[in-house]
């Protein structure tokens, strides 16, 4: 009976696995992923990561809190058009941004709230008919998310959700506020392309949504990598290990204080926008394609890495 260390003599690497994970990016452009927050003072947790791509290597050029001035959310909501313009403008207008809230909630809810028309022209119009309904002149966003928590009724995971892995639907207690106060900024945006709604437009920043937990699922199995005071447990080796994959998939370059503020955020806030650039510029490098032809139009789409990027094509 042959040993093991016999058995591996032969190849460099035991038999059965597969190669690391291998991520094609854009070769141009700029790409920029947000870690979002609907709860009061949401400019003080939004984090937003740039991924500049070139023909070379693309560089994590960037990670910083855009809205930490004025972090109210009516200030945010207000800002958001303007600061988007002005990174298209730095970007000569090849402009992505993944941005990790819902855009949209399940179809059997959009028809109970009558939104369902709204929601098929994309998240900015269901953003207006949510803002209509919960939230009139004047009106406080805490008190509106609440009511349109209370209107959704039972949790429903969106198609989307299902193939994504997603632990939460829009709905869910974790993530409602998100979902409500995302949709209400995308309700204020002009010349932009809502993908799978729409596809990409010359000229205008295109966004998508995406979820970062998937990235780090996919890419390195890793389920947990924010500190948690249940546990007590530091993952800042779990933030490093995601972001050296990050590095050795994709060729992203980054400077070593960047990579200090990933590793030392125990909430993995800097690391949620850095894996939602990653998201989105996977897709864009992919056309935005791949939406499964069962998923409903009223629900949209998460954007991602393809599943299992180890394997051979």
């Amino acid at each position: 009976m042959s040993s093991e260390s016999e058995g591996n003599a032969g190849g460099s690497a035991p038999w059965g696995r597969s190669p690391p994970p291998k991520v094609a990016l854009p070769q141009r452009g700029i790409v920029i992923g947000m870690s979002w927050s609907g709860i009061e003072g949401a400019g003080n947790q939004i984090v937003a990561a740039k991924i500049e791509c070139s023909r070379g290597k693309p560089k994590l050029a960037q990670v910083w809190r855009p809205f930490q001035d004025a972090p109210g959310r009516r200030d945010v909501r207000e800002q958001f058009p303007s600061w988007l313009a002005e990174e298209a403008r730095w970007a000569e207008g090849r402009l992505v941004v993944g941005l990790d809230f819902p855009f949209s909630i399940s179809e059997t809810p959009l028809r109970q709230l009558g939104l369902l028309r709204q929601a098929l022209r994309g998240p900015d119009s269901l953003g207006r008919g949510l803002e209509d309904r919960f939230l009139p002149s004047g009106g406080d966003f805490t008190e509106g998310a609440e009511s349109f928590k209370g209107q959704l009724g039972k949790d429903r995971l969106r198609l989307t959700d299902c193939y994504r892995a997603a632990p939460f639907p829009p709905s869910h207690t974790r993530l409602y506020r998100h979902t409500f106060f995302g949709l209400l900024v995308l309700a204020r945006l002009a010349d932009v392309a809502f993908v799978p709604w729409e596809p990409p437009k010359a000229g205008r920043p295109s966004l998508a949504e995406v979820r970062p937990e998937h990235v780090a699922r996919v890419m390195c199995g890793t389920c947990a990598y924010r500190d948690d005071a249940r546990d007590s447990v530091n993952r800042s080796g779990a933030r490093a290990a995601v972001l050296r994959t990050l590095r050795t998939a994709s060729g992203l370059e980054f400077e070593m204080e960047i990579a200090a503020k990933v590793v030392e955020d125990e909430k993995g806030l800097v690391l949620d926008a850095v894996l939602s650039a990653m998201a989105a510029a996977a897709a864009q490098e992919a056309g935005f394609r791949g939406v499964p032809s069962n998923v409903p139009r009223s629900e949209g789409w998460i954007y991602s890495v393809r599943e299992e990027p180890w394997r051979d094509a």
